[in-house]
């Protein structure tokens, strides 16, 4: 993870692993983008259709974390 400093001072973390154009059930990605567990205990990068489908269901520590994509092409950690 990538952190860095928002306009109010607050840390902001990033995704810092490498991405490819679909997630790991072969839906592209587009704007939103999980790192979360599965409903079968493995972990997975996760579009939200695909976190519908087979995620456990719940974001936070040791369930999963959702990100952004934001304009200059970084992932913003939004929850989890």
């Amino acid at each position: 993870m990538a952190y860095g400093l928002g306009p109010k001072g607050d840390k902001k973390v990033y995704w810092t692993g490498t991405l490819g154009l679909d997630d790991d059930f072969g839906v592209p990605f587009k704007n939103i983008m999980i790192d979360g567990k599965t409903k079968n205990g493995q972990w997975a990068l996760m579009t939200e259709q695909s976190f519908r489908n087979y995620g456990y269901g719940l974001l936070g520590t040791g369930w999963g974390q959702m990100y952004e994509k934001q304009p200059d092409g970084r992932w913003l950690k939004i929850k989890g």
